[in-house]
């Protein structure tokens, strides 16, 4: 038993999301996925011994002791949500390095991350493009002018000759990360949170999924994780209503009377029409 200051592990971060609900059921590989992105209820490596013997392991809140909180298993789950859960990590820097002289050429990868690894930097995420042209990778944004530097005098020669662009660099990023061992078994679930994500403006740097599909990353600007999560919360989790934020520039005699039948109107929209208006900015032209 683990008892913390959390009724167990949420589907988001709550200081993120209003509407989190808890996770009753998740195998020990959606929670190590979760924890790697930013879910701090537990520590991979303390939980590798209880792992590797099939030791169920309960998350328990110290101060509401009643609640069930959540029971990590070697089983998985196949009741509940497709998705387990979503998680991020903050500051997060991506590097970008490509050429032409890439393609066709064999250990550019490996002088890559032997550098990389030489000055302990450790690698988040690995994207590369099929054409070989270029390979990016995701560090921690303290890490980011270290890398540059070490990774701009392995190619330096590549450089010099044109082979290789130096190496690019892109600071103030983030990865946000669903996780759920059930999504391989379910087609369109990349479809559907890179769809949600552009619908509300959020631009996409970088994708990863590796092949156990237990994972989709997609690195984003940090400026935009709030949303991000909150709007694949609300696609994966929030099915019984969709959300509108509603902002009303102009509160005079139409704007009140505009507000007055959001107020009547709103258990209405709710039970007919499954919608959730919230109004969140109420402004005049003096405040």
């Amino acid at each position: 038993e683990i008892w913390t200051d959390v009724s167990g592990m949420m589907t988001a971060d709550p200081r993120l999301v209003q509407n989190v609900k808890v996770i009753p059921r998740i195998s020990y590989k959606e929670a190590m996925e979760l924890c790697h992105f930013g879910a701090k209820v537990i520590y991979p490596p303390t939980i590798q011994p209880v792992m590797s013997k099939g030791i169920p392991l309960w998350v328990k809140n110290t101060f509401a002791p009643e609640d069930e909180g959540t029971l990590i298993e070697n089983k998985l789950s196949t009741t509940g949500n497709i998705v387990r859960g979503i998680s991020s990590i903050g500051k997060i820097s991506m590097i970008l390095l490509e050429g032409s002289g890439m393609i066709g050429i064999p250990g550019f990868s490996k002088r890559l991350f032997d550098a990389l690894s030489k000055e302990k930097i450790n690698v988040i995420l690995i994207t590369q493009s099929s054409s070989e042209h270029s390979i990016c990778v995701a560090i921690d944004e303290i890490n980011a002018a270290k890398a540059k530097t070490i990774v701009d005098e392995e190619f330096t020669h590549e450089i010099e000759v044109k082979r290789l662009e130096p190496l690019n660099v892109e600071n103030g990023l983030a990865i946000v990360a669903l996780v759920g061992d059930n999504m391989k078994n379910h087609p369109g679930i990349s479809g559907r949170m890179f769809s949600a994500l552009g619908k509300n403006g959020v631009n996409i740097r970088a994708i990863a999924q590796g092949s156990s599909e237990k994972n989709i990353s997609a690195v984003i600007k940090t400026t935009d994780v709030k949303k991000a999560i909150n709007v694949l919360h609300e696609e994966f989790f929030e099915t019984v209503f969709k959300q509108v934020n509603l902002f009303i520039i102009g509160a005079g005699n139409v704007g009140k009377r505009l507000i007055a039948q959001i107020k009547q109107q709103q258990n209405y929209l709710q039970q007919h029409l499954r919608l959730n208006l919230r109004v969140v900015v109420i402004a005049n032209s003096k405040k």
